[in-house]
């Protein structure tokens, strides 16, 4: 009778600290998959924005080049302490084949820069995640980088030259500088918009990397008319010191907290949602923080900030666990040449799991459960046979 209760005492704590470890392992993981998600959004000052919003997202707007809608965005025109903003047109801009043009499902516009540094960026993105020989999509999509004009006939000769070799840049006619990205940015998609229509804009910086195949495959499937998603910030505040980066002045933006918009090095935006978000521009003045922006006028617009799995600007590689390698679809931001070698390895090695992160930790769970419960439930048995066994000597006896 001894070694029945001492063996169920065993048992017993075996048992426990399996479940405690399951426990810890779905904690750690689902920690680590929903961190920085908060969509809170402080209402405070923003009240007088929220009650003044219309639902425009039922409104499309269909235009060509010449047609009287599109001239009426290209003249909006807006002016803080801060900024003056208006569309700009391409000094260089690529050609596309007319048969494609109506068929386009992404259009990708990697914002870049002038310098000798964004060209290598530039260059290893054509070797690695923009290269479509090596990364398959079931639908057809383009991509281009999006520059500013330089005033270095020495960087302007080359980047002609890039030009004309790739067939992949767009030179906008706007000075290269930071304080300039947001004229830069929403030119970009206007020219998409106009010259290429597709149904679908992905904006990200040079410096990340984008699973081109994955992202189409889930925007196939959720992706709606009018779209607006990638990894969503929410109770974000205005910054006000001009110590800090993207801080904005009262007479630029007089709300204290942004609504709900998604993080700059990664977005994706519908061109029925894009239509409707520079209509709302008419209304709120362009600040300097152009993902901020984008997101008040999607929410002036009535488009929720949607995330899309998989989309992650903040997290660090270091904490990459297999099946957030698996899930990955928009890493970043910051990375250096050797990282996005690294990232394609890992993500190409990993890329037999499941595509979405859940799945892949249920398939860790099975390994899990038979690696540590299988054992308890042998234990189990054995103790049965020693119990019976002992049992059956007592009879004899």
């Amino acid at each position: 009778m001894r070694l029945s209760k001492t063996g169920s005492s065993l048992f017993a704590a075996i048992v426990f600290v399996e479940f405690i470890a399951l426990i810890l392992y779905n904690i750690y993981y689902s920690d680590m998959w929903i961190q920085n998600r908060g969509q809170n959004f402080k209402v405070n000052s923003v009240q007088q924005f929220t009650a003044s919003l219309q639902m425009k997202a039922n409104k499309t707007f269909v235009f060509g080049e010449n047609s009287s809608e599109l001239t009426l965005l290209k003249n909006i025109r807006s002016q803080c302490s801060q900024l003056t903003f208006s569309f700009v047109s391409p000094v260089i801009q690529p050609r596309f084949e007319e048969k494609d043009l109506t068929s386009i499902f992404l259009l990708v516009l990697t914002v870049s820069g002038a310098g000798r540094l964004n060209r290598e960026r530039r260059n290893v993105i054509r070797k690695t995640w923009a290269n479509k020989t090596r990364h398959h999509a079931s639908r057809l999509w383009k991509h281009i980088f999006v520059l500013g004009k330089t005033h270095n006939s020495e960087l302007d000769k080359e980047i002609m030259q890039e030009s004309s070799v790739f067939n992949d840049v767009l030179v906008l006619d706007v000075a290269e500088n930071y304080d300039n990205l947001v004229i830069k940015t929403f030119s970009g998609l206007l020219w998409g918009l106009v010259h290429v229509n597709p149904r679908l804009l992905l904006k990200t910086d040079d410096d990340v990397y984008i699973r081109i195949p994955y992202l189409i495959t889930w925007l196939e499937l959720y992706a709606t008319e009018l779209f607006y998603g990638g990894f969503s910030i929410g109770d974000a505040q205005v910054r006000r010191s001009a110590s800090q980066k993207n801080y904005v002045t009262k007479d630029c933006l007089d709300i204290e907290y942004y609504p709900p918009y998604c993080s700059g090095p990664f977005y994706v935006v519908s061109a029925s949602a894009l239509r409707s978000i520079f209509q709302s521009m008419k209304k709120w003045k362009a600040i300097l923080a152009e993902d901020a922006y984008l997101g008040i006028l999607a929410h002036e617009s009535g488009l929720p900030a949607v995330d899309i799995p998989g989309f992650n600007p903040f997290r660090s590689l270091q904490d990459y666990g297999k099946c957030h390698w698996s899930s990955a679809v928009a890493l970043g931001h910051s990375f250096d040449f050797l990282e996005f070698s690294y990232v394609e390895n890992k993500l190409q090695e990993y890329s037999d799991l499941p595509r979405y992160y859940y799945q892949c930790v249920m398939t860790d769970w099975a390994a899990f459960i038979f690696l540590f419960f299988i054992p308890s439930f042998v234990f189990l048995i054995f103790l049965t046979v020693v119990k019976v066994r002992t049992l059956q000597t007592r009879r004899l006896f």
